[in-house]
């Protein structure tokens, strides 16, 4: 009787040691694993970096494209004449305040009892730098940038007229270029890239450098 009860419990050893290896991986098995985790990696960070490179950049465009659009807006809503500031200087910057206020006294300079219609804040691992061939209005000493008249016509160019265009270029630490111009009257605002290969700028967005 012993034996037999002995016999029902004990189960032949091939069998346990079939359970025993249930669920592991062998060594081949976690390379193999270790092999294709590494290949999705080497595929997804670069593809990464680059849309974050392009992302960053194209971000600020869009923020000041909006800048634009808020100025010119209000100075139609409100009836009065919009300064919306660009550059401290007609030199590169890094980064820096884009700031829009109403100029009542129509002096290009933000005094304490003009009201702001908003400040947006680029980052400074972007800069900032005027164009060469469309300077951007004069405003108040060395500060350039586009004035809106009450009727939304801009002037936007370093001639002071509603004529010609004005623009500022964003340039991020990969050297991408991307120009955003306004052209006079209008207000029409335009995007650009810089195409190194050609030595030329472009409407489309597509010359990335990583």
């Amino acid at each position: 009787m012993l034996r037999m009860m002995n016999s029902q419990r004990t189960e032949p050893p091939s069998r346990v040691r079939a359970r025993d290896g249930e669920g592991g991986f062998t060594l081949v098995e976690m390379l193999v694993v270790a092999a294709i985790i590494g290949m999705v990696l080497a595929v997804t960070i670069p593809a990464l970096r680059r849309s974050m490179v392009r992302a960053e950049l194209l971000g600020e465009i869009k923020m000041l494209q909006g800048a634009v659009s808020v100025a010119r807006i209000n100075a139609i809503k409100q009836s009065r004449r919009v300064v919306l500031r660009f550059l401290l200087d007609d030199a590169s910057q890094k980064g820096g305040l884009v700031h829009a206020w109403l100029d009542e006294d129509e002096d290009g300079a933000k005094d304490n009892n003009e009201d702001d219609v908003g400040r947006w804040l680029v980052d400074p691992d972007v800069t900032m730098m005027p164009d060469g061939g469309m300077q951007l209005a004069s405003l108040s000493g060395t500060e350039r940038g586009i004035i809106f008249l009450p009727s939304g016509a801009a002037i936007a160019n370093s001639g002071g007229t509603v004529v010609g265009v004005g623009a500022v270029v964003l340039q991020d630490y990969k050297l991408n270029r991307i120009r955003i111009s306004v052209q006079g009257g209008s207000g029409t605002v335009r995007k650009e890239m810089w195409d190194y290969e050609d030595s030329v700028w472009s409407d489309e967005t597509r010359f990335w450098r990583y």
